[in-house]
């Protein structure tokens, strides 16, 4: 059985390993974003609105987890950009929506592509075994901080 001084080191070393991780996603993504000239805020917006048929500033800003005011500035510049839309909802005129528009959803696309290609070369290292348990320590990780944070709302 192990001890907690061993599960500390354990998380420790992981943290360590998260945080390498984090770094070389985060300038691969870099990379990858600064070729459709936006950044990685904008990117993560249009992520979370290729999800959705529409969310109004106060949905995206708490997705984002931003002020409403920060968020309708990136709305602005994406807009502007013609990746998204602003548009009225369907019952009640007074409510702006934005939602992604085609040429948004090609450059997210386009984007993932490039991500999945990055993690096809790490997985050349990997067997098949260590893939799957790869993603599924990954969704574990998602599904409990999804709970989380559902928690710390309520």
């Amino acid at each position: 059985m192990e001890t907690i001084d061993q599960n500390t080191h354990l998380a420790e070393e992981l943290a360590e390993i998260a945080t390498q991780l984090q770094r070389s996603f985060l300038v691969e993504l870099s990379t990858e974003v600064n070729r459709g000239n936006i950044s990685i805020p904008q990117y993560t917006l249009l992520g979370f609105l290729n999800q959705t048929s529409g969310l109004n500033m106060s949905q995206l800003a708490e997705l984002m987890r931003h002020t409403t005011p920060a968020t309708t500035g990136l709305v602005e510049r994406l807009v502007e950009a013609g990746l998204i839309e602003r548009f009225s909802h369907p019952k009640d005129r007074r409510q702006v929506l934005v939602r992604i528009t085609d040429k948004g959803r090609e450059l997210v696309e386009g984007l993932k592509r490039g991500i999945v290609r990055n993690l096809q070369e790490l997985f050349k290292d990997l067997t098949q075994e260590d893939i799957e348990a790869w993603l599924r320590i990954y969704r574990t990780i998602i599904r409990r901080s999804t709970q989380q944070q559902q928690a710390a709302k309520a």
